[in-house]
């Protein structure tokens, strides 16, 4: 079992989506992180880096932000998961 990241009482994913806050977990709609850690592209690089999210890396944000990756699975379905909007990642490239 992989430790799902949580800053106090809030539950966020490996990549920076406020878990706590997100109607499909609310509502039972998704299993988490540690369901999804081997087959989320996100999850198992912050895994390989011993991160607890994307935005401790000093790479952030990388090429996997910034085209997203087709992941499938069986309580989503297929979609190409890119978690953050062109307009967040621009404010974090003009910081590096």
């Amino acid at each position: 079992m992989f430790a799902v990241p949580r800053a106090s009482d809030v539950l966020y994913s490996y990549c920076g989506i406020t878990c706590s806050f997100c109607k499909a977990l609310l509502q039972g709609n998704c299993n988490g992180c540690d369901f999804h850690a081997n087959s989320c592209e996100y999850a198992k690089c912050c895994l390989r880096r011993g991160l607890r999210c994307c935005l401790e890396c000093k790479e952030f944000p990388c090429k996997l932000h910034e085209e997203g990756f087709v992941w499938s699975s069986e309580d989503i379905g297929t979609l190409n998961w890119k978690v953050y909007s062109e307009a967040f990642l621009r404010i974090f490239r003009k910081e590096k």
